[in-house]
């Protein structure tokens, strides 16, 4: 137990003295650690008094820097200045000599390097700087030349004309080869560029518009000829009375020449759709326009593009609008069958005005014309057809009296086929007679007088569809026709002439009316003109031509009035028979009947009329002597012999 005890403050004994040596250390440390931030502290100061010597120093290398860099930059700027003032020598000779044209960019250098020299030297305010600048600027302007003459040469080898007529879109017409296009779009944008930083006015719209606006009017030149001499070769003589300018003239001075010739020569060469010369014009005009935006595009630079293409076109358009004034003027004198021309082109200005408002600007349009002459058409086209009324209602005026031929009378044959024709253009027609107005082609006076006569006119049966007022100015010009046709028969000096020339001109207006009726038919396209009218129309006529061949046959049985006579023999019956029937067989050799059918049914009603009368006027009368048998110049074949050959002359 002694023992444990002693080990134990043997233990205490030495732990404490560790911790007095520890302790020592730590004050000896505390007193090193005090020193050394003093001796920092001194540092710091001395490091501040350093700071405070050495920043005036710095600051000063900082401005000899700079001082040394703006040097350096000022020395190297004016080796480049001094290199500007040598531009103008060293680029002389190649800008005077001109572009390579198989190489352009060693000329395009020299020109930006001209370009280069005269912005560095217009910020020197030297008088040697200005000397340099006029010879630079000088070599711009020959250079510059160049390249526009280059630009201008280009375009007239390939502006030379061509024919559109020859393609079917724009597309098809030959353009410039690609690789020219590629060259002059370059040219082109480079030009316009140094153009307007050069403050040159290279004037690169006016130089294109000026070279494709003749390569457009050589191209379109045919046409304006093709117009001129179908003017020329269709034209009247505008001699007579003045005031007569043109169709249907309500003039002091009487009809026109276009209505006397309408109502007098028949027409046989009527006008064919799409062969217009102003239609060609018209459609032509659109696909080189199309085709000459779309190059223009390729070449010009975006900015000025619409612009020259505006230009290029702009005295084209003009010569074309001037043409179709040319045209209408020519429609207003020319006879009323000229109205199927008038409408085609109606049609196609319709038809490529579309085309043309996207290609032009509003201003231009405008300016040109084009809606002007599209109204002014228009109203033609509407007072041609109330002028045909009118003139079918007072068909024989004027010394316009028909033929003592009996056959289908110029006036009827020439109204019936125009209407044949123009039910082509029925699609048109309903933009014309909607705005018309239901009826409203009929002139006041006669409106007037069938309100007074109690006449019971047609009616549309939609008015507000154009198709149905179309159709009902059909049928009155139906109506129109017969009255002109009874007006003609009134005129014949005969009357087997009369009935003759009715029978001839109403069988020509049902044919017409019969062969174009195609029942069955449900597309509104195929419609013909029987179709349009109605089968009442045509009843109509039917009712007319057998009513006339009463009349007809009358004339025949008038000429055996002598049998029945009690005061006469048989003998001079016979005779006065063969005169009368002699006298009749001549008078028809002069008649005009060509159609084949209307031949055979006037043969037909005639050798009805008297061969059985005849017959029975022989059975009734079996003497056989001298007298009679002298008398009878005929037996009932001769008769019929006789009659079947009376119209062959």
């Amino acid at each position: 137990m002694p023992s444990d005890n002693n080990y134990l403050y043997d233990n205490v004994d030495e732990e404490e003295g560790e911790l007095e040596f520890l302790r020592e250390s730590l004050e000896q440390m505390d007193n090193l650690a005090e020193k050394t931030t003093q001796l920092l502290k001194v540092f710091d100061i001395r490091l501040k008094n350093l700071g405070r010597i050495i920043a005036p120093i710095y600051k000063s290398t900082q401005k000899l820097t700079r001082l040394y860099d703006n040097i350096e930059t000022t020395m190297g700027s004016l080796d480049d200045i001094l290199l500007f003032f040598n531009v103008a020598k060293d680029e002389a000779e190649t800008i005077r000599a001109g572009p390579d044209e198989s190489e352009l960019l060693p000329y395009l250098d020299s020109i930006n390097r001209l370009k280069d020299a005269s912005d560095a030297l217009r910020l020197l305010d030297l008088e040697s700087a200005s000397d340099s600048r006029r010879e630079i600027h000088e070599l711009l302007r020959i250079g510059l030349g160049n390249l526009s003459q280059l630009f201008s040469q280009w375009l007239k080898e390939h502006s030379g004309g061509v024919d559109p007529a020859a393609y079917s879109n724009a597309s098809e017409i030959p353009s410039f080869p690609t690789d020219t296009v590629k060259l002059l779009s370059m040219l082109a944008t480079y030009l316009n560029l140094v153009n307007d930083e050069v403050s040159h006015d290279l004037k690169l719209t006016s130089t294109y518009a000026s070279i494709r606006t003749r390569h457009i009017q050589k191209s379109l030149a045919q046409f304006g000829d093709m117009c001129n001499v179908y003017i020329r070769s269709n034209s009247f003589d505008a001699s007579g009375p003045p005031g007569q300018h043109g169709y249907g003239s309500d003039s002091a001075g009487g009809p026109s020449p276009a209505e006397f010739r309408f109502c007098t020569v028949r027409n046989d060469q009527w006008y064919e759709a799409g062969s217009s010369p102003f239609a060609q014009y018209t459609v032509n005009i659109v696909k080189l326009f199309q085709a000459e935006r779309d190059l223009v595009r390729h070449i010009m630079p975006t900015v000025i593009s619409d612009k020259t293409f505006l230009a290029s076109v702009d005295r084209p358009l003009e010569a074309y609008m001037n043409m179709g004034e040319k045209m209408l003027s020519y429609f207003l004198s020319a006879p009323l069958y000229e109205v199927l021309h008038a409408l085609d082109v109606y049609g196609y200005l319709l038809e490529n005005d579309a085309v043309l408002a996207l290609l032009l600007t509003r201003e231009q349009r405008q300016s040109s014309g084009m809606a002007k002459l599209v109204s002014r058409l228009q109203h033609f086209l509407g007072k041609s057809f109330t002028m045909l009324v009118g003139t079918l209602y007072a068909p024989f005026k004027d010394g316009r009296a028909p033929k003592q031929s009996g056959g289908v009378n110029e006036l009827v044959h020439n109204a019936v086929t125009f209407l044949s024709y123009v039910i082509g253009y029925k699609d048109l027609l309903v933009n014309i007679f909607l705005p018309l107005g239901d009826g409203n082609w009929k002139p006041k006076d006669l409106q007037q007088q069938q309100q007074r006569s109690g006449h019971v006119g047609h009616h549309a049966s939609d008015p507000s569809d154009g198709l149905s007022i179309f159709q009902h100015y059909l049928r009155d010009v139906i109506d129109a026709i017969a009255f002109a046709t009874d007006q003609g028969g009134k005129l014949m000096k005969r009357p087997t002439l009369q009935f003759v020339f009715l029978i001839n001109n109403y069988s020509f207006l049902a044919r017409a009316l019969r062969d174009t009726m195609y029942s069955g038919e449900e597309d509104s396209q195929s419609l013909g003109l029987g179709d349009l009218v109605g089968r009442s129309a045509l009843q109509r006529i039917e009712s007319q031509i057998e009513r006339s061949r009463k009349g007809y046959v009358a004339t025949w049985k008038a000429l055996m009035s002598s049998f029945p006579a009690a005061t006469l023999t048989p003998p001079e019956k016979l005779t006065m028979f063969n005169q009368a029937f002699d006298d009749m067989v001549r008078s028809q050799k002069a008649f005009e009947v060509f159609d084949m059918d209307v031949r055979a049914m006037l043969m037909s009603d005639a050798a009805d009329a008297i061969i059985p009368d005849y017959e029975a006027f022989l059975r009734q009368n079996p003497d056989k002597s001298v007298d009679f048998s002298r008398a009878m110049r005929y037996t009932p074949r001769d008769i019929q012999n006789k009659i079947n050959g009376m119209l062959d002359d």
